[in-house]
């Protein structure tokens, strides 16, 4: 009896603990990034926390401890909640293409998507090899390769004709192409896309100017092999997280944007649509937002001091790894990660300084009946991205016309897409974030 009542209470107290934390509201700053992982994790495994507070509220009911069984109780119902949460169904699809847009998918292709926005656990995607470092030649004006993965349809599977060129996240300045992204893009390829998944350049040592160069390189490159991987070059979609959700919005709204333009002007930049993860919309907003959470932040260049300098360390392992590495190239001394110069780095200045270059690279600028159906997945609890940037570019689309379906899922963080292992098989809100984005793909073919 005593294993019993220890295992009802350890079961029953780690449920609840550790489900509590998809409560709490994670403010932005230092104190968000402190509890992002907690906060993220727990979202993750809400399914099985909750799983643990009914066996523990059980196993304290059978050994009279009603301690421990409220706790499970409690537990299990907030793992519940949550669940539910982010995996409701919703009307978006309708509201952006209409009441019988689920008519405009084939019934081939239908078979082939996810049949359930939940399970318990998602069935592992087929293993598909990829294409690795794909040289799609220089970044433009370096001598620095611009390299990108690709992952093609299996044998078997009909092609869609679709490419998605996609840009990973890491606020301009970190992480790499293949980062936690196989299982998704495992799923798109055999449904029958094809994915380029591209390393583009990172601040400081690049900014923005030469970031959109290598969008504009990419996009004109699955264009020019469109047919060697039976892709309609009228049939490619942007998809990005974070920064690079900012440099697909940008790229799908404002091809004539001057960096555009230095690199083959007058190309066709035209693309069928965007899916846009945790995208930044206003620069000019986000340059006083994260000044509340970097005060740092200088409002004129020569406020910057040497300490707010990024600096590169070659002390420690970790040291070498960060800054040899696409990992964090910026390994920052002492205010990493981000840092207060990350804006100022980007556009060449402050926003005092560079204003109309900070309204030009902000996507929701941009806005206009020209626009391509857009897609956008925030999280509720950004400590990063404030939802407010997908509300309002969805606002803008819908009132130009444009074809726009806007996710906001309660409960989560930045990242919620992106887990290690099984995590994101179980993870409900990236189950639910990936059934909508198939079902968003599908329609662009």
């Amino acid at each position: 009896m005593m294993i019993i009542v220890t295992l009802a209470k350890v079961l029953s107290i780690f449920s609840l603990i550790c489900v509590l934390w998809t409560l709490v509201k994670a403010p932005a700053g230092l104190i968000g990034g402190v509890l992002w992982l907690p906060i993220l994790w727990a979202g993750a495994w809400a399914p099985v926390l909750a799983l643990a507070g009914i066996l523990g509220a059980l196993l304290g009911l059978i050994s009279g401890d009603y301690l421990a069984m409220t706790a499970g109780l409690l537990g299990a119902g907030l793992g519940i909640r949550h669940t539910i949460l982010v995996t409701r169904n919703h009307d978006h699809f309708t509201h952006a293409f209409g009441a019988s847009w689920l008519e405009r998918i084939s019934a081939d292709l239908q078979g082939r998507l996810g049949s359930k926005r939940y399970r318990f656990i998602q069935p592992a995607p087929p293993v598909i090899p990829g294409e690795r470092d794909v040289d799609l030649g220089r970044s433009i004006g370096t001598d620095e390769p611009l390299l990108c993965d690709i992952w093609k349809p299996p044998q078997g599977v009909t092609p869609t004709d679709l490419a998605i060129i996609y840009f990973h996240g890491g606020l301009w300045q970190a992480l790499d192409k293949d980062f936690l992204t196989q299982p998704l893009f495992r799923r798109l390829a055999g449904q029958g896309h094809v994915i380029m998944d591209v390393a583009y350049s990172l601040a400081p040592a690049a900014g923005l100017n030469r970031m959109l160069g290598d969008v504009k390189q990419a996009i004109l490159w699955m264009k020019t092999h469109a047919h060697e991987y039976q892709v309609d070059p009228a049939r490619i979609v942007l998809m990005g997280v974070s920064g690079g959700a900012h440099l697909a919005l940008l790229a799908a709204y404002a091809p004539g944007h001057p960096a555009f333009q230095r690199l083959s002007p007058g190309a066709d930049m035209s693309v069928r649509g965007v899916v846009s993860i945790f995208g930044l919309t206003d620069l000019e907003a986000f340059f006083h937002e994260y000044g509340k959470s970097n005060p740092k932040q200088p409002e004129y260049s020569s406020q910057i001091t040497d300490d707010l300098r990024p600096r590169l360390h070659d002390r420690t392992w970790l040291d070498r790894f960060m800054t040899r590495s696409r990992a964090f190239p910026a390994y920052r001394y002492g205010n990493m990660p981000g840092g207060a110069l990350a804006l100022v780095d980007l556009l060449g200045g402050t926003l005092k300084e560079k204003t109309d270059d900070y309204r030009q690279a902000s996507p929701i600028t941009h806005v206009g009946p020209h626009c391509p159906p857009t897609m956008q997945v925030l999280a509720g609890e950004d400590f990063i991205v404030a939802p407010s940037h997908g509300r309002r570019l969805h606002q803008a689309l819908r009132a130009a016309g444009v074809p726009s379906v806007y996710l906001e899922f309660p409960g989560s963080v930045h990242g919620f897409d992106q887990y290690f292992g099984v995590s994101r098989r179980i993870a409900p809100a990236a189950q639910s974030a990936t059934y909508d984005i198939e079902r968003f793909l599908a329609l662009m073919v």
